[in-house]
């Protein structure tokens, strides 16, 4: 019998009772599932309990909300026995759009049931793993703002986009590893494990959770009319040669700041560190996690 516990990030009341209602039918039958529902009330809340479902001898711990709570879950069973699903109910939903689950809850419910399962890559960047995407450029400051307005949805990027806009500084990055050895001033410095930032939208297309690699995209500093240019343009996935944009596949790599103070997101949750160095490196197949067959 296996015991499944679902972390539930409270986004909703109405989709909590959704997806209580629905896991409580689907897995009724006691003789083979033994299911716990934990609900994560404040952030870092979802760490606290999946370390609990760890001691409790969890054999699945499913993380139900944004992309944030899959972090927050995802991060404490990395290397485990333990396998990972996802019931997706935030906004950009990127790994799970990745993964193909379905915003539907009972649709995602069903995919748990079935339990197929495939090895992920994890992103590390220093003591902190990432499942899609890290940044330390624009993305970051965007993601500041995003969660300092607290305004969801595609109005709430907006917002943040603009805010961020006055609100970014570019800071002087020395990237080491891997045959890489430059300075740059960047507006974007992202290193993906997928190909999707959320609501679909693309900067990374060649980046797979499957291949062992990492791609570290850089995208030199450009005026503000580039940076309009070069949203609108990544809404098509159209990438001129006017924004420089470089690319490379790595395993590991080593970022330096004279600043030493780094601010960088990870799957959108922002961290600030005093330090003047940043080692990024992938852990290959480190994550059990189901998906649709």
């Amino acid at each position: 019998m296996f015991s499944i516990h679902f972390i539930v990030h409270s986004i909703s009341s109405r989709k909590s009772r959704v997806l209580e209602k629905n896991i409580k039918i689907l897995f009724s039958d006691r003789t083979k599932h033994n299911f716990f529902i934990k609900h994560s009330k404040h952030k870092g809340h979802a760490v606290e309990l999946t370390k609990k479902s760890i001691k409790e001898k969890a054999n699945v711990i499913v993380a139900c909300g944004g992309d944030g709570t899959i972090n927050e879950v995802a991060r404490n069973v990395v290397f485990s026995s333990i396998i990972f699903g996802i019931v997706p109910m935030g906004s950009g939903n990127g790994l799970a759009r990745y993964l193909n689950i379905p915003n539907n809850i009972l649709e995602a419910l069903k995919i748990i049931k079935e339990k197929s399962i495939k090895k992920i890559d994890v992103g590390k960047i220093n003591d902190d793993y990432f499942f899609c995407n890290a940044g330390v450029s624009f993305d970051a400051f965007f993601m500041r703002n995003y969660n300092y307005y607290n305004q969801r949805g595609i109005i709430g990027y907006a917002r943040a986009f603009l805010v961020s806009l006055f609100d970014f500084r570019y800071l002087e990055t020395k990237i080491e590893g891997e045959g890489l050895n430059q300075t740059s001033k960047p507006f974007l410095l992202l290193i993906s494990n997928t190909n999707l930032l959320g609501y679909n939208i693309s900067i990374s297309p060649n980046a797979s959770i499957f291949d062992g690699k990492l791609d570290l995209i850089v995208v030199e500093k450009m005026s503000w009319l580039k940076i309009f240019l070069f949203f609108i343009m990544t809404l098509f996935r159209y990438y001129p040669k006017i924004f420089k944009i470089k690319r490379s596949k790595i395993n590991y790599v080593t970022l330096h700041s004279q600043d030493n103070n780094f601010v960088y997101q990870i799957d959108g949750d922002v961290v600030a560190k005093k330090t003047d160095k940043l080692v990024v490196s992938i852990l290959q197949k480190g994550l059990s996690v189901i998906v649709p067959f």
